[in-house]
C-alpha cells in the first residue's frame, strides 16, 4: 500500500479534483493500472480500489475539524474487513497505513480542489 500513498502524494502535487464521482474515477483508473504492474497484497483492481479510497476517507476522518469521534485503527481495520475480494487485507499493513495518514495529512492549498501533502509529508 506504499504506493498507494506515493500516488495520493503525487496527485496531491497535481490537484485531485474535488467531486467524489471525479475522484472515483482518477482512483478506479489508478486502481487498474497498480493491480496489472504490481498487484502486492490486493486480490484484484476492485480490492485496491476500494483501499485507496478508503485512505482518502480516512485522511477526512483523521484531520477534519468536523468530525468529533475519530476513527481508532481497531475500527479502520475491522471497516477495511473482506475488501480483498472477500478476504482481509494483512491488520499489520493497514495499521501501518493508518498511522502514516493519522500523522501525515493530505491537505488542501489554494482552494478546495488543490490537494497537497504537509511538510511533513510522505
Amino acid at each position: 500500500m506504499s504506493a498507494i500513498l506515493n500516488w495520493m502524494a503525487c496527485f496531491a502535487a497535481m490537484g485531485l479534483p474535488g467531486e467524489a464521482q471525479k475522484i472515483d474515477r482518477v482512483v478506479g483508473a489508478f486502481a487498474s493500472a497498480y493491480f496489472r504492474d504490481a498487484p502486492g497484497p490486493f486480490a484484484d483492481a476492485d480490492s485496491a480500489h476500494v483501499a485507496a479510497f478508503s485512505l482518502i476517507l480516512l485522511n477526512t476522518d483523521q484531520h477534519n475539524d468536523n468530525v468529533k469521534r475519530k476513527m481508532t485503527i481497531e475500527q479502520f481495520v475491522k471497516n477495511n474487513r473482506g475488501i480483498n475480494n472477500g478476504k482481509d487485507l494483512p491488520a499489520e499493513l493497514l495499521e501501518a497505513v493508518f498511522k502514516s495518514i493519522s500523522e501525515n495529512e493530505i491537505k488542501m492549498l489554494g482552494g478546495k480542489e488543490e490537494l497537497s501533502l504537509s511538510a511533513s509529508g510522505w
